[in-house]
């Protein structure tokens, strides 16, 4: 693959994370009323979201998220060296996104967050939330403008009816390890919230193929 595919992956988690994070710092300055900053967020995100996906679909298909490249992996729209590349990248845009956003905000470049997120209804809410990200990607895969609708609407409507508020990629988890925005996560919370994405992804393939196949 040429080196502008990895830079678009690179680059639109890098903006993904810096959005979430970036928010999360913003709307603790602005408002103590829960509901108004997760609604805030919500919109922040999904508009990120839509306009990354279609800036970089015809680039590199716009995943920006590991278990969305392994979803695609196992469709075989991408192969595994590519695919270990492409996760290895957007982990790094994630780490990277955190940072520029502490950078923004004045607030210690390189920190770790204490948001603890281990519950288990968070790990029930991130499988729900990756299986319904993942499974819009695969059912329009072939059509990159309507994953640029559909996503972030799943992704406002995640935010409010899950309890994690849809984190829903393992790089995005990564990212918001090194912040100290309330949008971040402890680093002792990732394994369950990346297991449960995993998972999540896992269904969205098993879903995809009973509703493509034919009778």
């Amino acid at each position: 693959m040429k080196l502008k595919t990895f830079l678009m992956e690179f680059l639109g988690t890098a903006i993904l994370s810096m959005a979430i994070i970036g928010t999360g710092f913003m709307t603790s300055t602005l408002t103590q009323d829960g509901a108004l900053a997760l609604l805030i967020n919500a919109i922040a995100t999904a508009a990120v979201l839509a306009i990354i996906i279609r800036m970089g679909a015809k680039i590199s298909g716009a995943y920006y998220n590991p278990v969305v490249t392994i979803a695609m992996l196992f469709t075989k729209k991408i192969t595994p060296v590519n695919a270990l590349n492409y996760i290895g990248t957007q982990i790094i845009g994630a780490i990277s996104g955190a940072l520029f956003a502490n950078a923004m905000f004045g607030a210690k470049i390189w920190e770790q967050s204490h948001v603890n997120r281990g519950s288990s209804q968070f790990f029930l809410s991130e499988i729900v939330a990756t299986t319904g990200l993942v499974w819009i990607v695969l059912h329009f895969s072939k059509k990159s403008e309507n994953v640029a609708v559909y996503v972030p609407l799943w992704i406002i409507g995640a935010y409010f009816f899950t309890s994690s508020t849809s984190f829903a990629n393992p790089a995005i988890t990564i990212g918001r390890n090194f912040t100290s925005s309330p949008s971040g996560i402890s680093v002792d919370s990732d394994l369950r919230f990346a297991a449960a994405q995993i998972i999540g992804a896992f269904l969205a393939l098993g879903i995809h193929k009973v509703m493509t196949a034919k009778n």
